[in-house]
């Protein structure tokens, strides 16, 4: 599968409460990776670095490296002073034409149906919100780039608000970032253990019963 770091380099994503987006979300990307293999999936990263990717390049790894599944992490902010918190998965309902433009019409004809990453979107926020006890705002359709032009089940989550004084503080404690990429690994492993053994990771994962969920 891909986790995608979001921003990086001279795209810092948002900044509040000393909070810099593109830090954190690689700080937790990398954690997510971890956790993902030592459930035994296989995993790629769009970036292990500040280095900066378009939407285009970050979505091409799916069919660049036959992905079952993608997750782009991300934190949330909604203006100075607001007292919003929790938790949000985003999926694309949709897939663009221009999607056309980055991948083969062969991996196209196989991207999976929008209900594929909605019952994903569904598990993974269950899962995160779960784990870290943070509210749980719910998943939503939009039609991200990222995630709309990814060529399997994919998802954006929003993992708490930087411009809430408390959350901050939360998103800033490694030990919390840890619980937040344990949450989503769960939602991943527990996704994927439900598709068809369609690809030599799925089957090993699902096959792998009990035995592949991710431990506290």
């Amino acid at each position: 599968m891909v986790v995608d770091a979001g921003h990086g380099g001279h795209d810092g994503g948002a900044v509040s409460h000393g909070v810099i987006e593109k830090k954190l979300s690689l700080d937790i990307a990398k954690r997510l990776k971890q956790a993902l293999e030592k459930a035994g999936v296989r995993v790629v990263m769009t970036r292990q670095d500040d280095s900066y990717l378009t939407l285009d390049e970050r979505a091409a790894f799916t069919s660049r490296y036959k992905a079952d599944a993608f997750v782009s992490v991300h934190l949330n902010t909604d203006g100075e002073g607001s007292d919003a918190e929790g938790i949000e998965t985003y999926f694309a309902a949709t897939t663009p034409l221009s999607a056309r433009q980055l991948v083969s019409a062969e991996a196209l004809s196989k991207k999976e149906s929008p209900s594929a990453s909605a019952e994903f979107a569904g598990v993974v926020q269950r899962l995160v919100c779960s784990t870290t006890k943070a509210g749980n705002r719910g998943t939503k359709a939009r039609d991200y780039a990222v995630v709309a032009r990814a060529v399997c089940p994919a998802v954006l989550v929003e993992c708490g608000f930087i411009t809430s004084a408390s959350e901050s503080v939360l998103i800033k404690q490694a030990e919390y970032r840890e619980r937040l990429a344990d949450g989503i690994a769960r939602g991943v492993v527990l996704f994927l253990q439900g598709q068809p053994a369609k690809s030599p990771i799925v089957a090993a994962v699902a096959g792998a019963g009990d035995s592949a969920a991710v431990r506290p």
